[in-house]
């Protein structure tokens, strides 16, 4: 049964989903902590989630599947996320509506987006309650448009991205653990050979889930290191991984909530 906090995303749910099967959502994030985030949050509904970590294997996905919804993230180890929009777009096969799920997303991008007909923008990092009411109405709702969805501020990460729900905070938050030591291993490499992509890559992903565990300095300090590799400034890029990894290798090492 629902609880009463969702019940009324859940009716909404269940009367459009009655006697057919679960609607099919790919979502496209590198990044397995958000991942599994996204699949801890979209679990009340009623669908059937296609995790992908890169664009080749989105592509393969779509390829034998046809899906109502695709989640994206700009941010790729093989490119962007803009490279699948605008595949999706010039297939008419393969329409679907499109959500962008990113922490990266201005002005100047927001009309790019616009262009390829992304129905809507939801800002990382978002609250469990902004991607449930987003992926609900893009599967329901027959109105087309690309609203921000507005970054409120919280000091209670618990309250603000996962709804006043503490056991789905310490699930992300045990994912979350578990990734830090590959992300320290790729940042390091990078950071060591002066690799700038892989590190803003690593840096974009730890800002958001940072973020969304209340790390409000480390968050801060994740973003500068991805503007510092965004403009191939090297020194100041490895003198920010420093900083960054000495936070995400004491939450990683913690034995319980830091």
């Amino acid at each position: 049964s629902c609880r009463p906090f969702w019940r009324s995303t859940c009716n909404r749910w269940a009367e459009g989903a009655k006697a057919v099967k679960p609607p099919r959502v790919l979502l496209l994030e590198d990044d397995p902590a958000v991942r599994r985030f996204v699949q801890l949050a979209l679990e009340p509904l009623d669908l059937d989630l296609l995790p992908c970590a890169t664009l080749a294997e989105a592509r393969q996905v779509l390829a034998g599947a046809s899906v109502q919804l695709v989640l994206t993230d700009l941010t790729l180890p093989d490119g962007s996320g803009l490279d699948l929009l605008a595949w999706l777009q010039a297939d008419a096969g393969l329409a679907c509506r499109t959500v962008v799920f990113s922490g990266g997303v201005d002005p100047v991008m927001q009309r790019q987006l616009q262009a390829l007909k992304v129905w809507r923008v939801l800002h990382k990092p978002a609250s469990v309650g902004n991607l449930m009411d987003c992926v609900s109405d893009a599967l329901v709702s027959p109105a087309a448009h690309v609203p921000a969805v507005p970054v409120t501020a919280d000091p209670d990460p618990v309250a603000e991205f996962f709804g006043g729900r503490r056991m789905l905070y310490d699930a992300y938050r045990v994912a979350c653990l578990a990734q830090f030591p590959k992300d320290l291993d790729e940042g390091d490499r990078a950071a060591r050979t002066g690799d700038v992509r892989a590190l803003q890559r690593v840096a974009h992903n730890l800002k958001s889930v940072l973020t969304m565990l209340g790390e409000a300095q480390a968050a801060q300090w994740a973003r500068s290191t991805e503007d510092c590799a965004a403009q191939c400034a090297l020194e100041p890029m490895q003198q920010g991984w420093r900083q960054l990894r000495e936070r995400v290798h004491q939450l990683a090492s913690a034995p319980g909530p830091a």
